[in-house]
């Protein structure tokens, strides 16, 4: 089986660590994670810079991508898409390029009790990795629940608290 698992939250919440819990918890399915981060640093040359006018495009489709290479190439896979998607329109963004290709679509959603740990987090990062505060301020205020009609598009869905 082909599965792609989509975790979901604002910048410091834990889902670079998620991902690698995952791959490391699962020694019996091959697991890749691509990261936004590490896709929009082989874009810019720089975990601190963005595509030109702070368009993410070309991140996305950096990251479809890699998903699509490794399909290519593996029958029994797990590609971790490690990145924001805050809103139903980027979360349905990787489904619909990916349907056809990957068999099963799972989501998690990324959950703290008090969303200010990701400030907290933020600020321990490398001086390189460090993500504006007012940026992820607006994140956690456009962070979105998946609506049912988005569900519609996963096999699985799952709320984990990483606090």
């Amino acid at each position: 089986m082909k599965k792609v698992i989509l975790i979901c939250g604002p910048a410091g919440i834990g889902k670079s660590t998620l991902s690698k819990k995952y791959a490391a918890e699962h020694t019996d399915e091959k697991v890749y994670v691509i990261a936004a981060d590490d896709c929009r640093y082989e874009i810019c040359g720089a975990y601190n810079k963005f595509p030109k006018g702070g368009n993410m495009l070309p991140v996305y489709n950096l990251m479809v991508e890699k998903a699509k290479k490794i399909a290519e190439k593996e029958n029994d896979v797990t590609v971790i898409f490690d990145t924001t998607s805050l809103t139903d329109q980027r979360r349905l963004f990787y489904v619909n390029k990916l349907e056809g290709i990957f068999d099963r679509f799972e989501i998690i959603m990324c959950r703290l009790h008090d969303y200010k740990k990701c400030l907290e987090r933020n600020a321990r990062r490398p001086k390189d990795r460090l993500v504006p505060e007012e940026v992820i301020i607006s994140m956690i205020e456009h962070y979105d629940e998946p609506s049912e009609e988005t569900l519609k598009h996963f096999d699985a869905k799952a709320d984990i608290y990483l606090d």
